[in-house]
């Protein structure tokens, strides 16, 4: 997180990251270059508001896969503040925890389709929305511009700031349930993952059953 200090427009991609797969390096690639973004920071959740009822992996492995993902492209960097936090991860407490670590900084969060149609649910997201700039970018299997037009249930100006930023990411057809469910079924997971993650999840024995 050093580096943030020289940073201007910085971009947070927050996720369960279980594990970690080349789709969230791709999009994190792609909202670099699209939005100039001075850095992209990951941001492992302790627990995700609307996946509570999910299983996952320890924290310290999905942090460790997530380093590991990261370390070799100066762009990007790893924040265990939701970790450390611990509970249930609001997107909003996170932001006003990056703003107040670092005053003066622009940040964008970086979302999915799947993410901006369901914003409505979110925790406080009248006040979250004011605090910051919400990116997305949208994945493989989901609905083009109109499709998710019609699903956002917020008020006309946040809707139209929401849908005037959103773009098409590179399709990478992979997502962490196919990663695990592989892995379950004895199946291989090189290219999906980068080789240092690979490497670690047979080493440790994750998602093995």
């Amino acid at each position: 997180m050093e580096s943030l200090s020289s940073a201007k427009r910085v971009g947070l991609m927050g996720g369960s990251f279980d594990p970690v797969h080349m789709g969230h390096l791709v999009v994190a690639q792609d909202a670099a270059e699209r939005l100039e973004l001075s850095e992209v920071v990951f941001v492992p959740a302790a627990i995700p508001p609307h996946k509570q009822h999910l299983q996952r992996v320890d924290a310290g492995h999905r942090l460790n896969m997530v380093r590991m993902a990261v370390e070799s492209d100066v762009r990007f960097s790893v924040s265990d503040v939701e970790l450390q936090r611990g509970g249930v991860s609001y997107t909003i407490d996170t932001v006003e925890f990056f703003r107040r670590q670092h005053p003066g900084l622009q940040f964008v969060l970086v979302v999915g389709g799947d993410t901006l149609v369901d914003l409505h649910n979110w925790y406080k997201v009248d006040e979250l929305l004011d605090l910051c700039e919400v990116a997305t970018f949208l994945r493989p299997g989901e609905n083009g511009l109109d499709g998710i037009a019609e699903k956002i249930r917020l008020p006309d100006e946040q809707r139209a700031r929401l849908l005037g930023n959103v773009f098409d990411a590179h399709q990478v057809e992979v997502s962490s349930t196919e990663i695990r469910m592989r892995i379950a079924e004895g199946l291989g997971i090189r290219y999906l993952v980068p080789p240092e993650v690979e490497r670690y999840i047979y080493e440790h024995g994750l998602y093995q059953g």
